[in-house]
């Protein structure tokens, strides 16, 4: 295939052609196509270009992908920003739930990213300006987004979690909620081990970090 591999995905090979990519499409894109041209408008999202029964073709995101993302509060509350546009775009979506990858999730308040975190953000002069990889997009309730999200933009850091976690629930606008994060770490660990596309993830030990998380969201549940 022509154009630049772009690494540091874990289950999909993706390619750079000039001004777009070409990264392989599933049954779902065409859904996931309906969401995308919905986001155009916000300029966070990739746009989609072409689509044939084995890759789809979408805009280049420019920047930094954040497998080392910035720490700081104003980085932070621009990602709860960003979730939280992203989501409310989406409810005029919210009565198509067939078509995508995964059922649509009770109670559908939106449609979801699925997978919003660092390793989908794109940074520009260290603040998130994009999100990448819909895949996994399908309707739900906010939390399962929201919990992710604290998962990987707080959680995955050491310092400083309690207040940050704060910030961002306040920032999106909605109440932390330990039950959810739970249910969130517990879905990615089942997946985690179950899933036979997650070989690399397993050999790197992803599963003991969710274990040491669930162990602190349980420990600092008040």
């Amino acid at each position: 295939m022509d154009g630049e591999l772009l690494t540091g995905g874990g289950l999909n090979q993706v390619f750079r052609v000039g001004d777009a990519v070409r990264r392989p499409a599933g049954p779902w894109a065409p859904r996931v196509h309906d969401l995308l041209r919905r986001l155009a408008p916000l300029g966070i999202a990739p746009v989609p270009l072409a689509l044939d029964d084995e890759h789809e073709l979408l805009t280049y995101l420019p920047g930094d992908v954040g497998h080392v993302f910035p720490s700081d509060d104003a980085s932070l509350v621009e990602s709860a920003l960003m979730l939280r546009r992203l989501h409310d775009a989406t409810i005029p979506l919210v009565d198509q739930l067939d078509g995508w990858q995964h059922a649509a999730r009770e109670p559908v308040e939106v449609v979801l990213h699925g997978d919003f975190a660092p390793y989908n953000t794109v940074y520009r002069d260290g603040l998130p300006v994009g999100v990448f990889d819909f895949d996994t997009a399908h309707p739900g309730p906010r939390w399962w987004d929201v919990s992710w999200a604290i998962i990987q933009f707080v959680l995955g850091l050491p310092d400083d979690r309690e207040r940050r976690t704060r910030l961002f629930c306040e920032t999106y606008g909605c109440a932390y909620n330990a039950e959810h994060v739970l249910t969130r770490l517990d879905d990615t660990i089942q997946t985690i081990r179950e899933d036979p596309r997650f070989v690399l993830q397993r050999a790197e030990g992803h599963v003991d970090h969710y274990l040491g998380l669930i162990r602190y969201v349980q420990a600092t549940r008040a």
